[in-house]
């Protein structure tokens, strides 16, 4: 009985911690149109223009500028206009988060490096070592 305890115990321990379960997205009633016969007028004029948005926005802008004339031509044309205006702002955007992110890195220093920069340092020391105690001027004479 213990060990059934002790077992059920870890099992609810490591359940707790699992991923839980997400569900796709449903179609909802919100999401779906209405049935054609139950729209007005103005529902049926707001699919139409759906519709014939859809098929257009995939358009290249030669088929674009070959196939439409007048407001659904100006339409499309701002509509790519704003979407490469925000896309270079995006490009923008995220060359500058990645400096941020990820800096340049110093390359790591190799055994002889180390060795010549000890090597540097120790004849430097030497020198102001030879070179005797700084001569200090108080006045005009020397000390």
């Amino acid at each position: 009985m213990k060990v059934f305890a002790i077992l059920m115990t870890l099992l609810v321990g490591a359940s707790s911690f699992a991923i839980p379960k997400t569900h796709g997205t449903s179609r909802t009633a919100l999401s779906a149109w209405i049935p054609e016969e139950d729209m007005t007028a103005d529902h049926l004029e707001i699919k139409r223009q759906c519709d014939q948005w859809n098929a257009i926005r995939h358009y290249s802008r030669e088929e674009a500028a070959e196939k439409l004339d007048g407001e659904l031509l100006e339409a499309y044309n701002r509509y790519y206009k704003k979407y490469d205006e925000d896309m270079e702002w995006m490009v923008a955007l995220s060359e500058k988060l990645n400096k941020i992110m990820f800096p340049p890195q110093v390359p790591k220093k190799g055994k002889k490096q180390k060795k010549r920069e000890k090597f540097a340092r120790q004849q430097a020391y030497i020198a102001t070592r030879l070179a005797g105690p700084p001569k200090v001027v108080v006045g005009a004479e020397e000390v």
